[in-house]
C-alpha cells in the first residue's frame, strides 16, 4: 500500500510502499478515506516516543483518520466489517500511521462510528484538534455570554475551538495574522488580534476591560503566557495546549493555571460527531490535499506556515 513514512527517526517523509498488516485480535483493519494533519505527526517522525515506547519502520506519520472497517479480529466486539469510522489511531507499536491507504488499531482506542451525515474529510479533521478543544473548553467553564481569548485562533485546536466556543454562546477573542481573519470571521470570532502587535497584552486589555473569563492558549512561550493569564479575572482559568503553565506556583491573582494534555476518548469523539452530524457544529478545514501531499503537509505544519485545519484525501 502507499504511506507517507520515515525510514528512521529525523529522516524525510516520503511516498513508500509498505506492506498491509493484518489486524491483531484486538485491532481493525481501516480502509482509510482521509487523515487529519496535525503537529504531534512531524513530532512522532522527529522522535518524540524515541526510546520510551516500541516503534516499527518504516515510521507511517499520522494519528487521526477516517475510513471503513475492512477486517475484525477475533475478540473485537464493538465494531464490525463496513462500519463507518474515525478516531485516534495512535497505539504501540508506534509507526502504524494514517497517512496510508489502511492502518489497524485497537478497538480500545478513542474510535466511534460516524453518523451517516458526516464525511470523511471532516471525522478525520476532528480527533486530536477536537478532542482537545472539547477538553480544554470544559475544562474552562466560560459560561453564555462569557470571554474567552483564543491565542493560535488559526491553527487546528484554535479553529476548533474557537467554532465550539461560539456554538456554546462564547464571545471569542482571537490571536491570528490578518490573513487569517476570513476564516475566524466565518467561525464567529467577534475581535481579532494579531499576535505579531508589539505589546499583545496592550492590544488585548481595551476588548475586556472588565478581564477575561478564560485563556485559551495553543502556543506562547511560558513568559507570554503568564503576561496573558494575569488578564483573566479571578475564579477563571487559563490554559495552554504547549505546557507553558507553571501549576504549582500559588495563584495569588485566583486564576486557575493548567497544561492540557490531550486524552482521546470514544465518548468524546462521539460527542463531537453528533454535534457535527446535527449541524451545530462546523469542521473548519481550510484544505483538502491528495496523500502524495503528505510530505509538504508536515513541512509546513513543522514550520507553523499553513493555516488552519489540513486534511489529506485517501486515494487521491
Amino acid at each position: 500500500m502507499r504511506a507517507i513514512a520515515a525510514r528512521t527517526f529525523r529522516a524525510p517523509a516520503e511516498l513508500l510502499d509498505v506492506p498491509v498488516r493484518e489486524a491483531r485480535d484486538d485491532e481493525v483493519r481501516v480502509r482509510l478515506a482521509a487523515a487529519g494533519v496535525n503537529p504531534f505527526d512531524w513530532k512522532i517522525l522527529d522522535g518524540l516516543f524515541e526510546g520510551e515506547r516500541p516503534h516499527v519502520f518504516p515510521l507511517v506519520a499520522g494519528v487521526d483518520g477516517a475510513g471503513v472497517v475492512e477486517s475484525v479480529g477475533r475478540s473485537v466486539r464493538h465494531l464490525h466489517v463496513g462500519d463507518r469510522v474515525a478516531g485516534s489511531f495512535l497505539h504501540d507499536p508506534v509507526g502504524i500511521g494514517t497517512y496510508a491507504e489502511f492502518a489497524t488499531v485497537p478497538e480500545s482506542n478513542a474510535i466511534a462510528r460516524l453518523p451517516e451525515p458526516v464525511p470523511f474529510a471532516a471525522a478525520a479533521a476532528l480527533p486530536t484538534a477536537g478532542i482537545t478543544a472539547w477538553d480544554g473548553l470544559e475544562r474552562l467553564a466560560v459560561q453564555p455570554g462569557g470571554t474567552l481569548l483564543i491565542v493560535g485562533a488559526s491553527g487546528g485546536v484554535g479553529s476548533m475551538a474557537t467554532a465550539l466556543a461560539v456554538s456554546r454562546g462564547v464571545r471569542v477573542i482571537a490571536t491570528a495574522r490578518p490573513a487569517s481573519e476570513p476564516l475566524l470571521r466565518q467561525l464567529g470570532a467577534r475581535e481579532l488580534v494579531d499576535p505579531a502587535a508589539p505589546d499583545l497584552v496592550a492590544e488585548v486589555r481595551p476588548r475586556a476591560p472588565d478581564g477575561l473569563d478564560g485563556l485559551l492558549d495553543t502556543g506562547s512561550d511560558a513568559p507570554t503566557f503568564a503576561r496573558l493569564a494575569a488578564l483573566v479575572r479571578r475564579g477563571g482559568t487559563a490554559a495552554t495546549t504547549v505546557h507553558a503553565a507553571d501549576e504549582t506556583a500559588a495563584a495569588e491573582d485566583g486564576v486557575t493555571r493548567i497544561n492540557l494534555n490531550l486524552q482521546p476518548r470514544t465518548e468524546t469523539l462521539a460527542k463531537l460527531l453528533a454535534e457535527v452530524a446535527a449541524g451545530r457544529l462546523g469542521v473548519p478545514i481550510a484544505r483538502t490535499l491528495p496523500l502524495r501531499e503528505g510530505p509538504r503537509a508536515l513541512a509546513e505544519s513543522r514550520s507553523r506556515t499553513s493555516v488552519g485545519k489540513t486534511v489529506l484525501s485517501i486515494p487521491e
